[in-house]
């Protein structure tokens, strides 16, 4: 039914239909840029590593994807390998992870790579010395081993300079890495490349060397360096839900900085902002390794939603508020924006669940009301705060206020001791929910912490009876430093993004900012 909606707008197809950059094909119509993107892209002649952290839903794999992209235009002159798929079914036991474990996965897509561009045609036989065949001849039947059809199919995919012509050679020889290898040896003269047995193990001390050589022989055949895009290291069973775990299992590659620094390589990591302080801990190095922290503005988002609207409708629509009956209270693209908190998937998700939420009877007017809207909004917030908070989230709603100190939760609410409530506000603490937003006095001792929600849709679920414009109006307000979206009724309040202080009372509202929406910039279709 949302088809039959969104067909009356122009639109071709549903833009809020995914919210997984990996299954959008045409993102790179929408794609808005962050400020950083063009250092981490780089400058291929001389390749740097470094690593993006960002939140879950905050465009990591979208910034992935670009990259992959940009590798497969012909004036691009560098090899991608994306490094987002991991045969933990091979995993050792311990939880960190060695090198060796990630380079031999990373070296045998690398080979399968150089075997595809030697099977292309387009290497003149005499750029392989005996050298290089004897390299590749190790390699071969050293890495690919007993290589299935489906790992073979993984790391086809995997190499994103190559887009569809690896794939149209996967199926070529049938599958199997065997009939590649044979085509290979047969027309470049390169001897015997059979498999090694599965139980003999390459030396541990030569992985580095073999890597290196394999990239020096990509350089050699033409091409300016190797990127390798680390992705989705937080999407495996053991570490989806243990940000420590994640680090770990990637912790060999990321600390390791004469790997990182091998001539003629990037490695982009795009990990889970939730990593980054188990990866500091451990000594990481942002002056050898450059950082950088995705956090998309509400005008980017704007933007982002802009974008995605204009591209799915072919320019027919520009903004959230055309599909929407003309007696809306608030600029709705720009609460939407606000909603997300951060988060591009979270504003798809929230324009996904206004859409289903107009249409899910079958019958529909022409144009989304505030009603739809409201509904939908509440319903999303109490959503995504269980996602996030969910072994939390039954306590934060039964304290049911937006503020609180230690003595509040111990005394009134809990009945517990002051280090039990204490204990309870760490570990709220250390999930995002809730920070501390200032003092307050206790006569005779000193100030008490105030301890505040931070998320806005976490406010909205937790507290009881709480409409939406009462958030809006209320108690959802803007740091007049940092212009963050805060959460505060009265009070001194300082702001968990900036420290900068400033009175509730006197700050203004997120209805200030999205104002009434007069409708003039309701475009006409």
């Amino acid at each position: 039914m949302s088809s039959e909606f969104l067909s009356g707008f122009g639109f071709d197809k549903d833009p809020f239909a995914s919210t997984n950059a990996a299954d959008e094909p045409t993102i790179d119509q929408y794609f808005v840029e962050p400020p950083f993107f063009p250092a981490v892209v780089g400058d291929p002649r001389t390749p740097k590593s470094n690593v993006v952290f960002a939140p879950r839903g905050g465009g990591k794999t979208a910034q992935k994807i670009m990259i992959e992209k940009k590798s497969a235009e012909p004036e691009s002159n560098f090899l991608c390998i994306s490094y987002d798929t991991f045969p933990i079914d091979s995993l050792p036991r311990e939880k960190k992870v060695s090198v060796e474990f990630h380079l031999n996965n990373i070296s045998r897509t690398l080979l399968i790579a150089i075997l595809l561009e030697i099977e292309k045609g387009k290497i003149d036989p005499s750029q392989i010395d005996a050298t290089d065949k004897m390299l590749l001849v190790q390699t071969s039947r050293e890495l690919l081993g007993p290589l299935t059809s489906e790992k073979f199919k993984e790391s086809i995919s995997s190499i994103k300079s190559m887009d569809d012509i690896a794939y149209d050679l996967w199926k070529k020889y049938g599958g199997t890495i065997t009939g590649l290898i044979n085509a290979i040896s047969a027309k470049y003269e390169f001897g015997k490349l059979e498999n090694i047995a599965p139980d003999v193990k390459m030396a541990s001390e030569s992985i580095r060397f073999k890597f290196s050589s394999l990239v020096a022989f990509v350089r050699k055949i033409g091409f300016t360096s190797v990127y390798i895009l680390v992705d989705r290291v937080d999407e495996i069973t053991f570490t989806a839900t243990d940000a420590e775990r994640a680090f770990e299992f990637l912790e060999s590659v990321l600390i390791d900085l004469p790997l990182l620094e091998t001539p003629g390589v990037a490695f982009k990591f795009f990990l889970w902002d939730k990593v980054k302080e188990h990866y500091q801990a451990a000594g990481g190095r942002p002056d050898r390794l450059l950082e950088y922290t995705l956090n998309w503005s509400v005008d980017e988002l704007e933007k982002v939603l802009q974008r995605r609207l204009e591209s799915y409708s072919g320019g027919r629509v520009s903004r959230l508020d055309q599909l929407l009956a003309d007696n809306q209270p608030y600029n709705m693209h720009k609460l939407v924006a606000y909603f997300a908190y951060g988060s591009p998937r979270d504003m798809v998700r929230i324009c996904k669940k206004i859409i289903d939420e107009h249409t899910r009877t079958g019958r529909f007017t022409s144009k989304i009301e505030y009603r739809t809207i409201k509904s939908a909004i509440m319903a999303f917030s109490a959503e995504r705060a269980r996602e996030l908070y969910g072994e939390h989230f039954s306590d934060i709603k039964k304290v049911d206020l937006l503020t609180f100190t230690i003595s509040t939760l111990s005394n009134d609410v809990f009945r517990i001791s002051q280090q039990a409530a204490r204990s309870k506000v760490q570990k709220w603490q250390a999930s995002g929910a809730v920070s501390k937003i200032g003092d307050v006095p206790n006569p005779g001792n000193r100030p008490q912490y105030l301890y505040g929600i931070v998320d806005p849709r976490l406010a909205v679920a937790a507290v009881s009876d709480v409409s939406l414009e009462e958030a809006v109006e209320s108690f959802l307000v803007l740091c007049p430093h940092c212009q963050s979206l805060r959460i505060a009724a009265e009070g001194d309040i300082t702001c968990p993004s900036c420290q900068g202080s400033f009175k509730a009372e006197d700050a203004a509202t997120l209805a200030d900012v999205i104002g009434i929406f007069a409708g003039s910039a309701q475009l006409d279709l």
